[in-house]
């Protein structure tokens, strides 16, 4: 089998420089610093010195492989430098370059010091002006169509600034060649010295590629980290919303309970004022969408002791059963209580003799397994879609237990053979509500 000659070689080594850098941005990309520093900008110095730090280890190590083992695709000393300042600015552009340089310097290639700290300082530089004055990340990946845009633009009067990243690499790519012709028979810098324009012409491609590959996917994974963010910002207004629909209802409830008592037994109408202004003054001081399941207890302990008031101690008893390792885990705030309501309302209330309320929580895998169990009338069939369609509370349950667990709760609803209804909740334990939220919602 013959053997590929240098100049094979040296091509191959070009084409490959594309996936390394593909790779090397997938590493820096899996640190959430370098997001937070890319999409918000953040501004800290600690900030800075982490991103610098992190690629200047990358492009460095590269720079090992290559002398340590003579695998040229490795070294991107040019790619490195101009990425740096692209994606950092000046300080960060010019902190990286002038480490590559360095560590070119002490390996005994001395010209590559000043040029690779050039390029990163001015790449810092077009950096900060893109910045003000244009995107950075519509840098294309097809030369041809960044020529051809140049040229549209110039002809009627404008500069595209697109073409200001793929003129950069270019210019030092030219440069370093122009260098490599001077310096590389001492060894004073590290390349491919050639005088094949064909070669030259494929290297300049090969560079625009390997900086625009860099750029579209830190372009890409900064655009998936804005759309979380707005989906995250959707969900939590979408819950404000199903939230806001529970407390009037809740109110409206209690109050028509309260109007009902002030003619017939004025010191439980004056109780309950005061324990629904508690639990009013408990609601605004809590604004989060969710809390912890023993949060939610606590609540719902505040609203049975009005229904207490309303119906008295010895109409209705209710029996909590709580797995200690299950309040920890989060739930929508305000999730239960329309259960507990309807519970009361259509099973223990329609009883001469009242009933029991049961309320169990238990730890299931990651999540909490909850039930909630009335006593009641015979209720035959239970159906969720009919059920749902005569009042709002079933429906905002059923509706925020789906967005807040992203489709993966369950909710259960069965008649009891001996009366009452039965409510059986899953809720997986979820930490992130950034994902794509699936439109499971029913219509009510």
């Amino acid at each position: 089998m013959p053997s590929l000659s240098n100049e094979q070689l040296a091509l191959i080594n070009l084409l490959l420089r594309i996936a390394v850098m593909a790779g090397i941005i997938s590493l820096v990309l899996g640190f959430r610093f370098v997001i937070d520093f890319l999409v918000r900008m953040t501004v800290s110095r600690a900030a800075q010195l982490k991103f610098f730090l992190l690629l200047s280890i990358f492009f460095v190590l590269g720079i090992l492989v290559r002398k340590l083992s003579n695998q040229a695709a490795m070294d991107l000393s040019l790619e490195g430098a101009l990425l740096a300042g692209l994606l950092g600015g000046v300080w960060i552009g010019s902190g990286t370059g002038l480490v590559i340089g360095l560590i070119c310097f002490f390996m005994g290639e001395m010209a590559a010091l000043p040029l690779y700290l050039v390029a990163g300082f001015t790449a810092g530089i077009l950096r900060t002006w893109l910045g003000k004055r244009g995107d950075i990340w519509s840098f294309s990946l097809n030369p041809l169509l960044i020529i051809y845009n140049f040229f549209s633009s110039l002809a009627r009067g404008k500069l595209d600034r697109n073409f200001i990243p793929f003129a950069l690499c270019i210019l030092f790519t030219l440069t370093r060649y122009q260098l490599l012709d001077r310096f590389y028979a001492r060894h004073l810098l590290y390349g491919y010295p050639s005088r094949d324009w064909l070669f030259i012409a494929i290297d300049l491609v090969v560079i625009v590629y390997t900086i625009g590959v860099a750029l579209k996917m830190t372009s890409n994974a900064g655009m998936e980290i804005l759309l979380q963010e707005e989906e995250r910002q959707l969900v939590h207004a979408r819950l404000t919303t199903l939230r806001s629909q529970i407390n009037p209802h809740f109110l409206f409830n209690t109050l028509n309970s309260i109007a009902a008592l002030i003619r017939t037994d004025a010191e439980k109408a004056r109780e309950m004022t005061r324990t629904l202004s508690s639990i009013f003054r408990k609601s605004l001081e809590d604004s989060t969408d969710i809390h912890s399941l023993a949060e939610e207890m606590k609540f719902l302990d505040d609203y049975l002791s009005i229904e207490r008031v309303r119906f008295g101690d010895d109409k209705f008893r209710v029996i909590k059963e709580l797995d200690p390792d299950s309040l920890e885990i989060n739930v929508p705030s305000m999730l239960l209580q329309p259960l507990v309501e309807n519970a009361i309302k259509h099973g223990i209330s329609c009883l001469a003799e009242g009933g029991i309320l049961r309320i169990v929580s238990r730890r299931r895998g990651p999540g909490v397994e909850i039930e909630i169990e009335n006593d009641g009338p015979p209720t035959g069939a239970l159906e969720i879609p009919r059920l749902v369609t005569r009042g709002m509370g079933l429906c905002n349950v059923i509706e925020r237990l789906k967005i807040y667990t992203r489709g993966e709760g369950k909710f259960d609803l069965s008649s009891r053979p001996e009366g009452g209804a039965k409510i059986t909740l899953y809720l997986p334990a979820i930490d992130e509500r950034g994902g794509m939220v699936a439109d499971q919602s029913i219509d009510c």
